[in-house]
């Protein structure tokens, strides 16, 4: 047992302070949540028994909290934990777990209910599935890789079976279901075998050495391979000895959206990034490509769109839970593992028997012209005053202040796409994007969760679109409660820019549900923390633009920020589904590539 544990967790204990403490020994740091009357117990213990090490934060909204814990799992690599209480606040927590599964994000989600006993007898948020109660564990069963009612006599086994659950093969939230009734129940001491660390908990099954080698030989014998990088590579434990690998062997790698970040965009071996908003020059080398390994992605249309009809017979996946490629491609060769532990077995056939591929004499990144969008009847923003600035424009100024060994967290739409499609991600730092469900809203709260636990002088940036503020932008407020050096930047267009863009491209220009009166955010913004707490700006020009980034960063970048893009006209967005084969594209030398 840890030196570390306290003297109560050695006897028997309330299923509460048991499940708060093995959390806290665990270091997972954080609980995200909104408290209520059945998850109460959680947070008391947490006060009581968080000892500094397991710390309670407050979400505005339930789908926030599991969103914080989404972005603190993928960016720092360990388990997210959101809590909810019955009803409500259960179905608002849903929307992000439904996030995490889809994307593989190792969530433990702690779900209060009513007292067992008042089950199908007319409990408040009665969760039971009789008569008209919403069935829990049946809707949460959809969203999860397991969903379980709390038992205590059965606690250590089913904690320990969630947290293996989620962290284990492909990695994915699990609902822990917690009737009122149970918490104060005792639970008897920690098995002696009780895993101290996290990374104790897991078990993973080894990659096949003869499937390892059949890749290694292929990659050996291409005269042309390429490495096409998906986020599978951040949630493995070793994720740099696939950088190590494609570095030694000279293999150019491609990234997929969500795992821009992976390799270093400055390496002369970085072709850019694969799929709908990525760079029509790393898809010509793919397209030419006698061998294309897939690590961590799974090859859904988003990523495989613009490459047309792959053939099988010339790809190779690497991925933990490869079914998904498998029914995408059907791919010749298939190495079921995890990335990192692969990639360290081909490292070792490289130290044996050595190559490194030729690179070509010059490659060049190309990138889609930004142009301007048919315009779009609506009202102007209240504070226009001439404003004429443009989202292109907008994303090369921000570019210069985008974090070193940061984060940068991507809502949906038509700003997240430019910024992928036309700026780099700095050495050290993250990008994170929600691709799984795709819900708006995302960023504001996974940018705390990205945050939270980051070294000091870590700082995050977040791009959203208006609209999706308007669904969660009450997050800032979380970030400003907690101090967290995080700039939230927000395209204001006054409309759901991507949706626009669909109806002008394929419903005759006929605009519907989709704009509104524009809004002012940095007014609405300035109600959430006095200036000392919170820096607000707003900019409708480049050069508004410039001195509002200036002053931020140098002057207030230790605390949250939040800086509205006021945009008068749209741009088409670089999402290769709306643009013609001969879209004009520009290019940039991006040193010897391939």
């Amino acid at each position: 047992m840890g030196e570390n544990m306290k003297d109560d967790d050695r006897l028997t204990s309330t299923l509460a302070d048991a499940l708060v403490g093995a959390l806290r020994d665990w270091d997972v740091r954080y609980v995200f949540g909104v408290s209520g009357a059945n998850v109460e117990h959680v947070h008391d213990a947490v006060h009581r028994l968080g000892d500094g090490r397991l710390t309670s934060v407050m979400a505005r909204r339930e789908d926030g909290a599991a969103f914080m814990a989404d972005g603190r799992a993928r960016v720092h690599r360990t388990l997210g934990v959101c809590c909810a209480t019955s009803g409500g606040g259960m179905m608002n927590l849903a929307v992000g777990l439904a996030e995490s599964y889809a994307e593989s994000v190792p969530v433990l989600a702690l779900v209060g209910q009513p007292p067992a006993a008042l089950e199908g007898r007319g409990a408040f948020q009665d969760g039971s599935g009789i008569g008209r109660a919403v069935d829990a564990r049946a809707m949460l069963a959809a969203i999860t890789k397991k969903t379980v009612k709390v038992d205590p006599a059965r606690f250590w086994e089913q904690l320990r079976d969630a947290v293996d659950t989620a962290l284990s093969g492909r990695p994915g939230p699990v609902a822990l279901l917690l009737p009122r009734d149970v918490y104060d129940q005792p639970v008897g001491p920690r098995p002696a075998d009780w895993p101290e660390d996290l990374a104790d908990v897991v078990v993973s099954a080894p990659p096949d050495p003869v499937a390892v080698r059949q890749l290694f030989d292929a990659v050996r014998a291409a005269s042309k391979p390429v490495l096409v990088l998906g986020h599978g590579v951040r949630r493995s434990p070793d994720g740099a000895s696939v950088v190590d690998f494609a570095r030694r062997a000279g293999v150019p790698v491609a990234t997929t959206m969500s795992a821009r970040a992976e390799f270093p965009n400055d390496d002369p071996l970085f072709l850019g990034v694969v799929g709908v908003t990525g760079h029509p020059s790393a898809h010509a080398v793919i397209g030419d490509a006698d061998l294309v390994v897939v690590a961590g992605a799974g090859l859904n249309v988003m990523t495989r769109g613009p490459l047309g009809a792959l053939d099988p017979a010339r790809v190779a996946v690497v991925n933990i839970d490869p079914d998904d490629p498998r029914r995408a491609v059907d791919p010749a060769i298939v190495v079921a593992g995890d990335v990192g532990a692969v990639a360290r077995l081909l490292l070792e056939h490289l130290a044996a028997e050595p190559f490194a591929k030729s690179p070509f004499p010059r490659y060049e990144l190309s990138r889609f012209v930004p142009r301007p969008a048919d315009p779009v009847d609506r009202a102007p923003h209240p504070r226009d005053d001439g404003d004429d600035l443009t989202q292109s424009e907008a994303i090369t100024a921000l570019s210069a202040w985008l974090p070193t060994n940061g984060h940068i967290v991507l809502d949906a739409g038509n700003c997240a796409s430019a910024v992928i499609h036309l700026s780099d991600v700095p050495p050290g730092t993250s990008s994170t994007i929600a691709l799984g469900a795709g819900g708006m809203g995302y960023s504001l709260g996974a940018a705390v969760g990205a945050q939270l636990g980051s070294p000091e002088g870590a700082r995050t940036v977040v791009f959203c679109g208006d609209g999706a503020f308007l669904m969660n932008g009450l997050e800032v407020h979380t970030a400003v409660d907690l101090g967290l050096p995080t700039l939230y930047v927000i395209f204001n267009n006054g409309m759901h820019g991507m949706c626009v863009t669909r109806q002008q491209t394929f419903f005759d220009g006929r605009i519907e549900c989709v704009s509104y009166t524009p809004v002012d955010i940095a007014a609405v913004a300035r109600g959430l923390g006095e200036p000392e707490r919170l820096w607000v700006g707003s900019a409708g020009t480049l050069a508004e633009l410039r001195d509002r980034l200036a002053d931020y960063h140098e002057r207030h970048g230790d605390r949250p920020g939040l800086l509205e893009l006021r945009l008068p006209a749209e741009e088409v967005p670089p999402f290769t589904p709306f643009l013609p084969a001969d879209e004009a594209t520009t290019t940039e030398w991006a040193g010897a590539a391939s």
